[in-house]
């Protein structure tokens, strides 16, 4: 399910897997247990623990721990309204991280705003010629 993070997480489990499975730099695979555990100071059975559900009551300490490795707020781990708006940066995220957008994003910093009604009025036009719904906003 990489580059595609689905539904938004609800329980523990879902939450810890779909941060694994979701937040890692482009051109990687996602973080591999040891290697969150390195940098977070957490164990690997914990961590296994947590993403299968054996574990369900972890510490304040383990949740900031997992928050800040992951760079999302700890509400996320139990405020549904807090999960709904991180997943949706998550997916945005992995969508420009795996379509390369970014770099043509970053090029267009500093264009004057008629350049940027340019830039949108031609990436409408090739959306239509490849066939792909045109924008909605």
């Amino acid at each position: 399910m990489d580059g595609q993070p689905g539904p938004v997480p609800r329980t523990l489990p879902e939450k810890v897997d779909y941060l694994i499975r979701n937040v890692h730099p482009r051109g990687r695979k996602p973080y591999t247990h040891p290697e969150i555990a390195e940098q977070t100071g957490l164990s690997t059975g914990l961590l296994s623990a947590l993403r299968s559900g054996k574990n369900q009551n972890p510490t304040k300490d383990t949740l900031e721990r997992l928050a800040r490795f992951f760079g999302v707020p700890e509400a996320f781990f139990f405020d549904e309204q807090t999960a709904d708006q991180v997943t949706a940066q998550i997916a945005l995220a992995a969508m420009l991280r795996d379509a390369g957008i970014a770099q043509v994003a970053a090029r267009m910093v500093g264009l004057s705003q008629g350049s940027l009604e340019a830039v949108q009025a031609m990436t409408e036009q090739l959306r239509k010629l490849e066939g792909l719904e045109a924008d909605d906003a």
